[in-house]
């Protein structure tokens, strides 16, 4: 009886003892876990957006350069002093301001890919 008694007392040392570490590890273990799991899934979904990123700064660079050419055609139009209405310069405004908008949304893009 006295094997069989000291399996039991080793079994329950080693219980309690595991009942003691097993919080600590946990505690110590999981913010290690979770920060590197993190840091997987944020790399992840970087290079999954890359794509769309691109494929949104392709768009933005084509609207800006459409917007440039259709100011250039109006400023030439002012420059000729043909027709040029308020409305004429009430809408190259409103292009100055959606061009700058653009460009501020692809400066964005663009930072939020680095």
């Amino acid at each position: 009886m006295a094997v069989k008694e000291f399996s039991i007392n080793a079994l329950q040392s080693l219980l309690v003892s595991l009942a003691a570490v097993i919080p600590i590890l946990w505690f110590v273990g999981k913010p290690i876990i979770t920060e590197a799991l993190a840091e997987d899934i944020k790399e992840i979904a970087k290079e999954q957006a890359m794509p769309l990123k691109n494929s949104f700064s392709v768009l933005l660079t084509r609207d800006i350069n459409a917007l440039r050419k259709e100011m250039a055609a109006l400023r030439f139009r002012q420059a000729q002093n043909t027709d040029w209405t308020v409305e004429d310069a009430s809408y190259l405004a409103d292009l100055e301001i959606e061009l700058e908008a653009l460009r501020e949304a692809k400066e964005a893009l663009k930072a939020s890919v680095e």
